[in-house]
């Protein structure tokens, strides 16, 4: 083995040699509990001030119009309405929409907010007599015409609402149609009467929709 090895070997071998630890100052020792320390001025740890706010705000409780009211029905869905100036549908809004009843006088609305912003994009009695139409042959969503107040006053509005799936969809039929016959005992409509009301608006509507669709074939 050459002399290179050898000392190779040594120092492989070697054992570590373990330095004692050296003891660093604390340089904060000097301070003690009471603080005293940086050349003797006494500077001292307080705790943090405490800041009152300039001007006291008190609890406002907003309120959201169904405080007297019961969901019957809340159902995840997307919302849609014609739009006669465009002659398209236009969404309004992914929601959810709930069927209220007033605790009082029973009567029941039809409510769809959007998320998040909470921004009310349907409501409206569930009038008596209205009927929900597939659209398209879509399974998933239904279509129907009111007379709605969402925007604060009262228009004549044609809906599309969709559903995740078939089944959530044919609950909502059910559930609507249940509250049909409920508010038509409340207003004191009868069902024949209600469906004829319901179908004078609807062709209103279309007849609307028809009249705005030749002006823009004729421009």
């Amino acid at each position: 083995m050459s002399d290179e090895a050898d000392s190779a070997k040594s120092v492989i071998d070697k054992p570590v040699e373990e330095k004692p630890v050296e003891e660093k100052s604390n340089p904060f020792a000097a301070l003690g509990t009471s603080g005293a320390g940086f050349g003797g001025g006494g500077f001292a740890f307080n705790a943090p001030a405490e800041f009152k706010p300039l001007v006291q705000l008190d609890e406002v409780e907003t309120s959201t119009g169904e405080e007297e009211e019961d969901a019957l029905l809340e159902m995840k869905c997307k919302l849609y309405r014609w739009d006669a100036g465009s002659n398209e549908w236009k969404e309004r809004g992914v929601g959810v929409c709930k069927l209220l009843q007033h605790k009082e006088n029973k009567k029941v609305r039809l409510l769809m907010r959007q998320d998040k912003t909470l921004k009310i994009r349907a409501n409206h009695i569930v009038m008596p007599g209205v009927k929900l139409q597939e659209h398209s042959g879509n399974d998933k969503a239904w279509v129907w015409s009111t007379v709605d107040f969402a925007d604060g006053q009262q228009s004549i509005e044609m809906f599309c609402m969709r559903f995740g799936s078939v089944e959530k969809a044919q609950d909502f039929k059910k559930k609507f149609e249940e509250v049909q016959e409920l508010n038509a005992e409340l207003l004191g409509v009868p069902a024949v009467a209600a469906a004829d009301e319901s179908s004078k608006e609807a062709d209103q509507l279309a007849n609307e929709l028809e009249a705005k669709a030749d002006v823009q074939a004729d421009a």
